[in-house]
């Protein structure tokens, strides 16, 4: 295979290429952005970016401006991420900044070291960062395209690595930036764990993207055939995660898949994390703040100090717990 480098969610191509006329002033307004309020109801359509307008914007940020969308014999949704994009270098700064904070935060642990401080958690070196999945460490831009912004669960899983529930291969890319700030962080001793809403089902799979298809226990795949169209299948190629029991489905790997409902484990169950989800009558999937917070909360209640979170939807860094997040560029949905 290539090494390269979601319940769905409201389409967002995100209203910063409306007002973001020049490239130069992009990387300030994508600072600028904030949660969106679903229930807001446009009074005009000037309130509004022209859906067809927000498809070449992102096509255009993407290096992609004459891609095809569709699944049919004319898409082009097999061709390679532009590494030269917009989007290529946005995500790289975010990951440069990230790894010059991780390697700001390893130079203190050892100053701390040095002079005999290791009294507490914060400078003991159990630091840890924490990465969402999808449009932070593997990007799914080519399913954007395939999918043409309509989100399927069944084809959206093939390209997770799963036809029904067998394994036929990982189709997203890493995204740009973010192996070298795992690697770097990995080799300053930091625990990594990643913490993602995809369900437990797709666990495996997720492990045979992000690392490799064997560290998931499945016989190595070379290409993916889909629609028509052979690609190679990829492997991002990050490193493992650090061990923790997550407290549901025997998964120890350092990998938090999302818990069917019915099936979450007991550190969620309080009233500012899962807790009114699980006791709801009938029981409900928890909200994704609920859900990552709590995860986080965990993991330093485990001994670990959360240096920096990285995500791409504000969801996946609210809630607190995390001395520092970082958000990644993703213009193509909207996760509350």
């Amino acid at each position: 295979m290539r090494h390269l480098a979601r319940p769905r969610r409201a389409l967002w191509l995100v209203v910063v290429f409306a007002i973001a006329v020049v490239a130069t002033v992009a990387a300030v307004a994508v600072a600028g952005l904030k949660p969106a309020d679903l229930t807001f109801t446009p009074r005009s359509e000037q309130d509004m970016t022209n859906i067809d307008v927000g498809r070449a914007f992102a096509k255009n940020y993407y290096g992609a401006p004459t891609a095809v969308a569709g699944s049919g014999a004319t898409g082009t949704w097999a061709t390679p991420l532009n590494l030269d994009s917009n989007y290529a270098r946005e995500a790289r700064s975010v990951a440069s900044d990230g790894t010059e904070l991780l390697n700001d935060k390893a130079k203190d642990s050892d100053k701390d070291r040095d002079n005999g401080n290791g009294k507490d958690k914060k400078s003991t070196g159990l630091k840890a960062i924490v990465l969402d999945v999808d449009d932070t460490t593997l990007t799914t831009w080519n399913y954007e395209l395939f999918s043409n912004w309509d989100f399927n669960p069944t084809t959206n899983a093939q390209f997770v690595g799963l036809t029904g529930t067998t394994f036929t291969g990982n189709l997203f890319p890493a995204t740009p930036g973010m192996l070298d700030l795992v690697d770097t962080a990995k080799a300053l001793g930091y625990a990594i764990f990643f913490v993602t809403g995809r369900g437990d089902a797709q666990h495996a799979a997720t492990i045979a993207n992000l690392v490799n298809d064997t560290a998931a226990g499945f016989a190595d795949i070379t290409s993916v055939t889909l629609a028509g169209k052979t690609v190679p299948e990829v492997d991002a190629g990050y490193p493992t995660a650090t061990a923790i029991d997550t407290g549901h489905g025997g998964f120890t790997d350092g990998l938090f898949t999302k818990p069917p409902v019915g099936s979450y484990p007991a550190y969620l169950d309080k009233p500012e994390f899962c807790g009114p989800s699980i006791h709801a009558t009938p029981a409900v999937s928890c909200p994704t703040i609920q859900y990552k917070s709590g995860t986080r909360a965990y993991i330093e209640s485990q001994g670990y100090d959360i240096v920096a979170n990285f995500g791409d939807q504000f969801s996946d860094l609210l809630g607190g717990f995390a001395d520092k997040t970082f958000k990644m560029p993703n213009p193509n949905y909207y996760l509350p």
